[in-house]
């Protein structure tokens, strides 16, 4: 796609008439694409929509067609001698990125974390899917439900208020 972008905005600037030729049927296709979210590809679209004077077609690949074979083979020499092509990633390659890089941080504070140990021993891999207990499953395993040993802290401090008040 990059190469097909360069040669619509070189035929553009170089104000030329004519037909660009590629045997990338998946870039042609991406080009007329109403849903498109590369830049690239969006900026290789606003020059055709200025110019209609730039014509696009498709060409069978590796059948002998000299000029396609010459592109074929510039191409390949540009992946090893080429100047390094600084290109922007795709939103869902960062959204994707950032998630792991989130989901590393979070594990290593649930495996280094002080509290919830007794939800530690039952789920010592945090995920970002839903789990879909139950709300007793949850009192149950975060001992936080009607048990004796988790009502009495509130009771001994009800206690405590109820003596200050007398």
């Amino acid at each position: 796609m990059l190469a097909l972008k360069e040669a619509i905005e070189w035929a553009n600037t170089a104000n030329e008439e004519g037909n660009i030729w590629s045997d990338s049927e998946s870039s042609l296709q991406a080009l007329k694409s109403f849903n498109v979210k590369s830049k690239i590809t969006q900026e290789a679209q606003m020059i055709l929509l200025e110019n209609a004077r730039i014509r696009l077609g498709w060409v069978k690949a590796h059948i002998g067609i000299k000029g396609n074979e010459i592109t074929d083979a510039l191409a390949k020499k540009a992946t090893t001698d080429g100047i390094p092509a600084s290109l922007p990633f795709p939103k869902s390659f960062l959204k994707k990125q950032l998630l792991q890089l989130s989901l590393s941080r979070w594990q290593a504070e649930w495996d280094n974390g002080e509290t919830g140990k007794s939800v530690y021993s039952i789920i010592p891999k945090i995920s970002n899917k839903q789990l879909h207990w139950s709300r007793e499953c949850i009192q149950f395993a975060t001992s936080h439900g009607p048990f004796p040993s988790y009502l009495k802290r509130f009771v001994s401090t009800l206690q405590t208020t109820a003596d200050v008040g007398k």
